[in-house]
């Protein structure tokens, strides 16, 4: 009978205890294990090791602003015509009608194309600043920089600005300071190279001649004056100082922003501005005719020489500093 009690109990246990032991099914297998996966890393935003590539757009504008007043002035001159205040002499070719010697009605005047050629003579510079030929301009460039480290780095610029009708462009090897704190890393930059191409504004005076009749002569000259852009064909030296300010949008790509000043030199004083004198000779004739055919035709030739002073550019590098702010974009390495 105790035997059965026993039974009866021991049964009752197992029937009340099971349910409890495989309420949450029974235990998953090793391979069945959920494995937790770490969280990735934060990337470095700015790293030893690494390389940037820059392109960005510019505003530049002159250190040196501002026009000259070039008057509307005839450069030439006739060196012995002192009555006049050393005017110009035409060199023409007068028929005039007499009678008995006296002239009679205006005279025929025409000129010589022979002697008259077509000038474009320079008598002033016009733009003070000679590298734009105006106060300022856009252009853009591209920058490469390799950083050893965090903070430094050393590269290679290319710049491009719209010059009046000519364009200026140089290249420099750059030196690159930076702290980074964050997605931001303030900078000072400087580099040292060269430039080359830009235009000065100067004021031309202009002499066009209609083309000669059939008779070889001249009917009548248009004179006028234009301000052209003269190109600066020469390398200068050109230094660079500036600061600025980059922003990491991802590891790999940042925005960027900075000021610069620029400085352009290397040329010497042997190769300033310089004017040349210019010298036009030719022979003024007055035919005289007789109405009556009883005095005989003259012919009187006189020599007439014209001077001017032209202005021949020289190869300065003064007038061309320039200040240049700078946007765009980095993609970094």
């Amino acid at each position: 009978m105790k035997k059965l009690t026993l039974t009866f109990c021991a049964l009752f246990a197992l029937v009340v205890v099971a349910p409890a032991l495989y309420a949450d099914g029974p235990e998953p297998s090793s391979k069945e294990k959920e494995v937790m996966q770490p969280a990735p890393p934060v990337c470095d935003f700015y790293r030893a090791h690494e390389w940037d590539l820059s392109i960005w757009g510019a505003y530049a504008f002159a250190a040196d602003t501002g026009q000259f007043n070039v008057p509307n002035d005839d450069p030439f001159f006739n060196p012995n015509n002192g009555t006049n205040g050393f005017m110009e002499t035409d060199v023409t070719n007068t028929t005039q009608l007499a009678l008995l010697g006296i002239p009679i009605g205006p005279p025929t005047v025409t000129e010589p194309a022979n002697f008259n050629p077509n000038e474009h003579v320079n008598i002033g510079r016009v733009s003070n600043n000679q590298l734009f030929a105006r106060d300022d301009t856009w252009g853009g460039g591209v920058d490469v920089k390799y950083f050893w480290s965090r903070y430094f780095g050393a590269g290679l610029e290319g710049v491009g600005l719209a010059a009046k009708t000519n364009f200026a462009g140089g290249g420099l090897v750059t030196l690159t300071g930076r702290y980074p704190f964050g997605r931001f890393a303030p900078y000072v930059t400087g580099g040292i190279g060269f430039i080359d191409g830009g235009a000065t504004l100067y004021k031309f005076f202009n002499e066009k001649h209609n083309p000669p009749n059939p008779t070889g002569t001249v009917t009548n000259e248009r004179e006028f004056w234009t301000v052209d852009p003269v190109a600066n064909n020469h390398l200068r030296a050109l230094g660079q100082i500036g600061a600025g300010l980059e922003f990491r949008v991802t590891c790999h790509i940042g925005l960027m922003a900075d000021f610069t000043w620029n400085f352009v030199f290397g040329q010497d004083d042997n190769h300033t501005n310089k004017f040349h004198l210019l010298t036009e000779q030719g022979t003024s004739t007055v035919t005289t005719i007789d109405n009556l055919g009883i005095l005989p035709t003259t012919v009187t030739n006189t020599v007439v020489i014209n001077q001017a002073f032209e202005l021949r550019p020289g190869h300065s590098s003064d007038n061309q500093d320039f200040g240049m702010a700078r946007f765009g974009v980095t993609f970094s390495y």
